[in-house]
Formats: C-alpha cells, structure tokens, sequence
C-alpha cells in the first residue's frame, strides 16, 4: 500500500515537473502593430520583454513616425506612408502651442490638429494595407497574437483579416464599453471628460447620462474615417465595432488602489503602472534583518 502512494506521488511529480519544463521552453510569435506618440511607450515595453523572455516578436510601423522605432529585443518591418516628414513636424508644433492661446484660438487650433492627426494615421493605415508585399509576408508567418492599441483600429484590422487572436492594450477609448459588451452603468461609472467621481449628485449623473447618451456618436465619428479603408482592405463591409469586439484579451491601464471601481468582463486584465520602474527597497533591509536574527541564534 505504501510502495503504491509512493509510487503515485514520484509519477506526478515527474510529470508535473515536466509539463512545467515544457510550458517554460514554448516559444511563440507575436506581431506587435502600435500606434505612434505616447501609446507606444507601453507596447514597446511588452514587446522588449517578450523579446527578451525569447518569443520571436515582429513590429510594423511606417517609415517615417514620431517615436516608433527599433528595439533590442525585436525585428521591425516598415512600410512607405504617404506623407512626410513636415507633416509629423507640424503636429508636434502644434501640440507644444496649444496651451499658449486664448479660449477661442485654442479650440480651433485644436480641430486643425485633430484633422491633421486623423489625416496622419489613416494615411498610415493606408500606406500598410496597400502594401500587399508586406501583409503576404506577415500573413506566412503564422503569428499565435497581435499586439496593438485599438486607439488607432490598424491592428485590430490586421488581426481581423489574418484571424489571429487580437490583444488590445489600452488605456481607454470612445467605444470599449460597446466592444467589449460590458456593463457600464452611468449611474456610478465616471465619463470620461466630466471630472464626475463614483459618487455623484443628481445634476452630476444627469450629465453622465447624457455624455454616455453621446458615446456612440463620438465613437462612429472618432472611426468613420477608417470605414472606407476597412471595406476596401477586407473586400467586404464590416462595421468597426464587429472588428474590436473580435479581441481575445483586453489589457487595460487601470488600478483601482488609484481609480474609480467599474464592471470587468473575464477578458480584460487590469495592468496599471506597467510603466513604472520595478522597486523592492525592503528586500536588502530584510535578508540583513534575517542575517542578524540567524547569527544571534
């Protein structure tokens, strides 16, 4: 009987030992497609790390961007837009100048802005879906995921028309309570905007009813441009929402030791502060303490 437990327990351990070797030396391939300025700060990080952790990791972006660029720890794949440089130019300069003006000249200025950014990344995701060299290329590489923010639907589109599982790593956006079908009552969920918190007063939630009212609308606006591009690509029509809701994993900025609680589908994964430096102060104090207390033993 003993000899019979025995056994059984060095049988699982063997096996448990090696399904763990087997799940730490499975690599897999990732397609990271991000969008430029501050988004990319996060996504760069995943990939680097990933990278590094041995997965092969491709990331797409136009010849000319902001920030977006090479890495240590993954390959990029580029492609022509169809602008130039002195347009990224004048969006930066106009960024830096938006907060010296007056009322009424920054709100125009800040449409003219909008329009040249609306103008940048459709042009960027048109440079990259007619670019049939390049998606044939990614198309072979059987990628397991696609990392992107869907702030900029490029990727989310890319992983649609490629049936890869999409990973969407974002802060938030227009339609996400639409895409992800999660509860999302106004009644103590702040809008983004209105300065509300989770405990509002009457006139307070009578404004988050109406901007929630507004968040389709901003949400079809915020996309029509691609709509056009998306049908072309996909030789079919499709609505946007369609495509976002597709996503496997939805990797969200949040914390809520610093934000306001809301309703999480299974599929979203809260990873606020990923872009903080990684500190434990108190392990050396406490292997000295340890040290201390084991020699007056």
């Amino acid at each position: 009987m003993h000899l019979g437990v025995i056994v059984c327990v060095v049988i699982s351990v063997v096996c448990s030992s090696a399904l763990e070797q087997g799940r730490s030396g499975w690599t897999g391939k990732l397609l990271v497609v991000p969008m430029d300025g501050s988004h990319w700060t996060g996504v760069k990080a995943v990939a680097e790390e990933m990278g590094r952790r041995g997965h092969t990791v491709i990331v797409v972006i136009p010849e000319i961007s902001m920030r977006l660029g090479p890495g240590k720890h993954y390959t990029t794949k580029t492609f022509p837009g169809t602008y130039g440089q002195d347009l990224i130019n004048q969006m930066m300069v106009e960024h830096i100048h938006e907060s010296e003006q007056s009322l009424l000249r920054s709100v125009t200025s800040m449409v003219a802005h909008m329009r040249n950014i609306i103008n940048y990344v459709t042009s960027t995701a048109e440079g990259l879906f007619k670019n049939q060299e390049l998606i044939d290329f990614l198309r072979e590489q059987n990628f397991d995921a696609v990392l992107t923010d869907p702030a900029l639907p490029m990727g989310a589109i890319l992983a649609y028309n490629l049936s890869v599982p999409a990973v969407y790593m974002l802060r938030a956006m227009p339609c996400d309570a639409v895409a992800t079908a999660c509860p999302d009552p106004p009644s103590y969920v702040p809008r983004f905007l209105t300065r509300n918190s989770d405990r509002m007063t009457f006139s307070q939630r009578v404004l988050n009813v109406f901007v929630s009212m507004l968040e389709p609308l901003i949400c079809k606006f915020a996309y029509w441009p691609f709509e056009k591009l998306t049908s072309n690509f996909l030789l079919r029509d499709v609505s946007l929402i369609e495509i976002l809701s597709t996503a496997a994993v939805w990797l969200i900025r949040y914390d809520f030791s610093l934000e306001f609680p809301k309703p999480l589908m299974p599929n979203m994964q809260l990873i606020g502060g990923i872009n903080c430096g990684i500190r434990n102060p108190l392990k050396k104090l406490w292997s000295r303490v340890g040290a201390v207390g084991l020699g007056s033993c």
